[in-house]
């Protein structure tokens, strides 16, 4: 049987999810800007999806780093060893 995935894991493929659906939308934008057809509808929508896009991933990174976080916190029971231990 499967194992579900941890939060970490679900976090990770949206972000990759996010990452090419940006890749995808600043190709758009770019063949948009070679037929010169910056000042089209069709290029703003797509530029208003490239701002929402970089603001969505940010903000998955930001989550992202808090879960990774929690797990270290929850590993490690608040304590941190160094290689300079003497016992």
């Amino acid at each position: 049987m499967t194992e579900p995935l941890s939060r970490i894991q679900q976090l990770r493929i949206d972000l990759d999810n996010l990452h090419y659906a940006l890749r995808r939308y600043i190709g758009e934008l770019a063949k948009l800007e070679q037929l010169g057809r910056t000042h089209t509808a069709e290029f703003k929508v797509a530029e208003e999806n490239v701002r929402i896009l970089k603001h969505n991933i940010a903000r998955l990174e930001t989550e992202l780093n808090a879960e990774y976080d929690r797990e270290f916190e929850a590993d490690t029971d608040g304590r941190y060893y160094s290689t300079c231990t003497f016992w």
